[in-house]
């Protein structure tokens, strides 16, 4: 049942209806019972995966508590969490081994993958893992309601493609669940449909042409190449932060508040600020559970131990979207950028400080080259394999280039999407990140609660018209894949 459907429609409207009729000590149950009956809609069987995963996770948790030793308490945790990653790693394997025959593309548009990766696993196991971390350090208590622990493993808004969201924070708002209040509603009900617009708007129109790219690369002039690896790296980032929007949006309409995942990546200073605003739930999950216990495990080795956390962690995260060398290629890449970046940061800035003229155009350039850089990557995370990756990069240089097409030939009948139609998406992008900019500066809602009411509730119909009139069918989210 796919976000972007009737039936998810109807489904949501009498969540929220028996949700509000509920009193506030069986909401917690109610809401992990509409968990479980949205994942059945999925897999019956995966269901029944989920339900023997939390139990063996509320088990452990308990027995870490009440071990009375250290070394009890690391032999359960380390019990649960090899056995989580196990898990994970034994479906991410069999995924990558069967991928060419059940996964026809990586565009998003097929459930496929499904078949072999149960919903929601990574994000499922990754904060599993989490919670007996926690618990292990003592950051967190065991927690004593299954309950709870079986809502944060399944929260249907979250199940799909994230946020991953802390064992604590959640266990903190879902206790004892109020009403939420006018403000936190709109705003959910707003997020929502600022999600569905950049999937509508953006992400599903860039993805015909990204589709027709990837799919013969050879046949494409190198002009119309370039054009599909930006289109790829604008449509990721519209489809993912959509689905967040979506989820976060639909969490606050049952009052609970998700963690942000993105924080306009593409503007970011460097290489560093793009992780700590893309896929941010995730990669700050890596930094506080991998990257720091990896670097204080190594910081005797100095700058070397430095880049071979950083280069574990870039590689965990290209390997937690598939077991494949494109993936595989994405993460060293983004090792090589991050390690390169972390040592030369300090004397970067030495450089510019004094230099006025050269601090202004960094300001500029910087953003620039990131995006850049970042767009590269993204071929390989795009790519069906490694070998289609490098034949994508070489139409991109005329002089290797295997056919004899014009460089600068650009056809809209061959890409699929029409001149005015990708100048469209271009400026949705840009309008959108210009309201998320002013949303994060408190300009758009000081701003906007000023405004007449006819305007706001006309500025929503007319989102909402442009919703349905866009919408061609449902197209998965690309991070449901994963």
């Amino acid at each position: 049942m796919p976000f972007l459907s009737f039936n998810f429609a109807i489904f949501l409207g009498l969540a929220l209806l028996l949700f509000h009729l509920a009193p506030a000590r069986i909401r917690p149950r109610l809401l992990l019972i509409l968990s479980y009956l949205y994942y059945l809609t999925w897999s019956p069987t995966y269901t029944m995966l989920l339900l023997a995963v939390t139990a063996g996770v509320y088990a452990t948790g308990l027995w870490i508590e009440r071990s009375r030793t250290e070394h009890g308490k690391r032999a359960w945790m380390a019990i649960g969490v090899m056995l989580l990653l196990l898990l994970l790693f034994a479906f991410k394997a069999a995924a990558s081994s069967l991928g060419d025959f059940l996964l026809p593309s990586r565009s998003g548009g097929s459930v496929a993958a499904l078949l072999v990766v149960p919903l929601g696993l990574s994000y499922y196991v990754f904060r599993m893992v989490g919670y007996l971390l926690d618990v292990y350090w003592e950051l967190l208590p065991a927690q004593r309601s299954f309950t709870l622990l079986a809502l944060y493993g399944s929260f249907f808004p979250q199940i799909v493609s994230g946020p991953i969201q802390r064992a604590q924070s959640f266990f903190e708002q879902t206790g004892k669940i109020e009403n939420p209040g006018a403000d936190d509603f709109l705003l959910g009900a707003r997020r929502i449909l600022f999600g569905l617009f950049k999937k509508v708007a953006i992400a599903d129109p860039l993805a015909i042409l990204v589709a027709n790219v990837h799919a013969n690369p050879s046949a494409f002039s190198s002009l119309e190449l370039l054009m599909g690896a930006y289109c790829f790296s604008i449509q990721l980032y519209a489809d993912f932060s959509a689905i967040t929007d979506i989820a976060i949006g639909i969490g606050l309409l049952f009052g609970v508040r998700g963690p942000e995942n993105f924080d306009l990546p593409y503007f970011s200073p460097n290489i560093l600020a793009f992780w700590r605003r893309w896929h941010a739930s995730l990669t700050t999950w890596l930094a506080d559970y991998l990257f720091t216990p990896l670097r204080m495990a190594l910081r005797r080795w100095g700058n070397a131990g430095l880049c071979l956390a950083i280069f574990i962690n870039m590689i965990a995260i290209g390997l937690w979207h598939g077991f494949t060398a494109t993936f595989l290629a994405f993460g060293v890449l983004h090792g090589i950028y991050v390690s390169v970046s972390a040592l030369s940061l300090k004397r970067r800035d030495l450089f510019f400080k004094n230099r006025a003229t050269f601090a202004r155009l960094r300001m500029f350039a910087a953003p620039l080259l990131i995006f850049h850089l970042v767009v590269f990557s993204h071929i390989f995370f795009r790519a069906e394999t490694f070998h289609s990756a490098l034949a994508y990069l070489s139409g991109l240089i005329p002089r290797w280039h295997p056919a004899a097409i014009p460089p600068m030939r650009c056809d809209a009948s061959l890409l699929g999407l029409s001149a005015p139609g990708l100048v469209l998406c271009g400026v949705a992008f840009l309008v959108s990140e210009v309201v998320t900019w002013m949303a994060r500066q408190r300009i758009w809602s000081e701003w906007f609660v000023t405004t007449p009411i006819l305007f706001r509730r006309a500025l929503y119909c007319a989102l909402l018209v442009a919703v349905l009139f866009l919408y061609k069918g449902s197209v998965t989210f690309i991070y449901a894949q994963f």
